[in-house]
């Protein structure tokens, strides 16, 4: 489920070049803005603004059509208009193009600058969540594993088909339990319960979900340490987590009958869940920042922040979403200037601090306005 990797990331912030366009637009997954090719129609709409900068920059009409030619394609492309996500980026310079859907929405901006935009992109890349979900019923047990993002189903070796698929037999190395056909076991076996064929009892319904665990845990869950949210009919839950031996269940589940729910709808309600679980990290840093705030070890002055993520001083930066600082950054020579409004040459000064915060090891948080240190629209807790 990775959307860019760091490789490509990395690529992104190292390319330069006297035209970098970035492109950013909102995108449909379904409805009439896919039908009648709407999401199509804004990309060419921003190639086309960025036609007109390319002209005012002086460049002849040949070298712009060559430059944009990959980005009129994409926008002739009419399988690619079909399968969108929430958000697309798209990146082109000189022998250099780059398409990332993302499945997060971002705001329609286009840019033309001496390197490319990349702070919408930073929930992709520095966004670190894990978790999974199991979907419970007596018939099949599914497991999923998500992130920030999506959910994308496992298929795990050994894992039961359901309860009928569990039964009592002899030895099965240090368990009584056997399969009966499906996934990790042939042979035929009788069943003890309430009657030949039936597991429907809860020390039967114990039985096959100690084989679910059991399964999870050996093949996937033995060295993780991250949330597991079960779904399910809600009688099931609490036998599930009667069984279980990994340590990380989450105390809230999505009840009811989920097995014939599309992934997408179930990745919203586990995302309802584990939503504060995820905030934590970055309260932390905040908090860490505010316990600092009166020590030289952090600032919200972008005179002082911006030289601070080129060489290296910054541990944690914070920026808010779609905020500019425009200008020049001589890392040479140590000069910074900061225009009120942006000049022919000026770069985006909030997204080279990202780019080089995140190129030095550095954490960055996207954030709103809300959450951003003193309302700033930048600020850093810095390592010396």
């Amino acid at each position: 489920m990775e959307l860019i990797s760091k490789e490509e990331f990395k690529e992104l912030i190292n390319y330069h070049g006297n035209n970098c366009i970035s492109i950013y637009i909102p995108t449909h997954r379904a409805g009439v803005e896919v039908n009648e090719k709407q999401d199509a129609i804004v990309l060419k709409n921003a190639l086309q603004a960025v036609n007109a900068d390319l002209q005012k920059k002086g460049l002849n009409s040949q070298t712009i059509e060559q430059l944009l030619k990959p980005g009129f394609e994409l926008y002739n492309n009419e399988i690619f208009w079909n399968s969108q996500l929430d958000g697309l980026a798209v990146f082109m310079a000189d022998d250099f193009f780059k398409v990332i859907q993302l499945p997060f929405a971002v705001n329609e901006e286009s840019y033309l600058n001496n390197s490319f935009y990349i702070s919408p992109l930073l929930p992709a890349i520095t966004n670190n969540e894990e978790f999974y979900l199991l979907v419970l019923s007596k018939s099949d047990a599914i497991f999923f594993q998500g992130n920030a993002f999506g959910l994308q189903r496992l298929e795990v070796e050994g894992l039961p088909n359901g309860m009928d698929d569990v039964v009592h037999f002899e030895e099965k190395e240090d368990q009584q339990l056997f399969r009966q056909g499906g996934k990790g076991g042939t042979g035929s076996a009788s069943f003890h319960g309430h009657g030949e064929g039936q597991l429907d009892d809860k020390a039967n319904l114990g039985i096959y979900f100690q084989e679910v665990d059991k399964t999870l845990f050996t093949e996937v869950l033995h060295d993780k340490h991250v949330p597991l949210v079960l779904a399910g009919v809600e009688y099931l839950i609490p036998i599930y987590k009667g069984v279980s031996k990994y340590n990380n269940i989450a105390n809230e589940a999505i009840t009811g009958s989920q097995e014939h729910e599309s992934p997408h709808v179930l990745f919203t309600k586990v995302r309802e869940i584990l939503e504060p679980y995820f905030e934590q990290e970055t309260k932390k840093r905040l908090e860490n920042y505010y316990n600092q705030i009166a020590t030289p070890l952090t600032s919200s002055m972008p005179d002082k922040v911006i030289p601070a993520s080129f060489y290296a001083q910054v541990s944690d930066l914070f920026i808010c979403k779609g905020e500019h600082i425009w200008g020049r950054f001589n890392e040479v020579d140590n000069q910074l200037e900061i225009h009120a409004e942006k000049q022919d040459g000026d770069e985006c000064l909030i997204n080279q601090a990202a780019a080089k915060t995140y190129a030095n090891g550095g954490s960055v948080y996207l954030l709103e306005r809300e959450q951003m240190p003193k309302e700033s629209i930048i600020a850093a807790f810095m390592r010396y």
